[in-house]
């Protein structure tokens, strides 16, 4: 099992803390959001994962979460199946890789065939799971059925629907991506004080009820939604 790479917040800050998921290369719509959320440096932002593939800019996107984290913003990044995508596809042949990432829009990640230096860092570096006072961030889920839900990375990076249990993980709530839901039943788990809240408004999706960025602010529980605003088709 790859080890897990985790980041525990042992406090609750006062400051704000805001999550997003599944930005999946709409770099427009994350700026706007950004903008719309006007972001200060004593806020903590939470991506869960999927920033990349599928939409018209990753390459923007990482570029974007580089320039806020060297501009001392607190930017927590964690990963999603896509980073895992990208990441194995490192050590795959030049002519696999770029026909992979074309499959998947994102041929800006790389550079003569290889995956751009900074963009390969920041994947390395990304969390498999956040823990807080309150909260547990992570992409998928975790394994409930092993003995120990937190070792299992496959679970975290791909597992659907996942349905929380506040008794097995520490009376925490888990927030989740991966997803698409519609922003009723968005709603509505945080209205019912749900053990599993997944945040993925589905922004690349057409579907009703869906393509929005959503950003939860977690010490209130408010929502903040960003239409998506690419120009591009985004390809299914």
């Amino acid at each position: 099992m790859p080890k897990v790479n985790r980041l525990i917040f042992d406090s609750h800050p006062l400051k704000r803390r805001l999550a997003v998921s599944d930005i999946h290369g709409c770099l427009k719509t994350f700026s706007a959001l950004i903008e719309g959320i006007r972001l200060k440096k004593k806020d903590q932002l939470f991506i869960i994962g999927d920033a990349i593939n599928r939409g018209p800019d990753s390459a923007g996107v990482l570029d974007l979460i580089i320039k806020l984290q060297e501009n001392n913003y607190q930017l927590y990044y964690l990963r999603g199946n896509h980073e895992q995508i990208v990441l194995k596809s490192h050590k795959k042949p030049v002519e696999e890789r770029k026909k992979l990432l074309k499959s998947f829009n994102s041929k800006d990640l790389l550079k003569a065939g290889e995956i751009k230096a900074p963009y390969l860092a920041l994947l390395k570096s990304t969390y498999h799971y956040v823990e807080m006072p309150d909260y547990y961030l992570v992409h998928g889920g975790f394994n409930l059925r092993d003995d120990d839900p937190f070792v299992d990375t496959f679970s975290m990076l791909n597992m659907k629907r996942f349905e929380g249990d506040k008794k097995r993980l520490n009376q925490k709530t888990v927030i989740t991506g991966h997803s698409p839901t519609a922003i009723t039943t968005i709603i509505n788990n945080l209205q019912q004080n749900k053990a599993s809240i997944c945040i993925d408004n589905g922004c690349i999706n057409t579907k009703k009820g869906q393509g929005n960025l959503l950003c939860l602010e977690l010490n209130s529980q408010q929502i903040i939604l960003q239409k998506n605003i690419e120009a591009k088709k985004i390809p299914l």
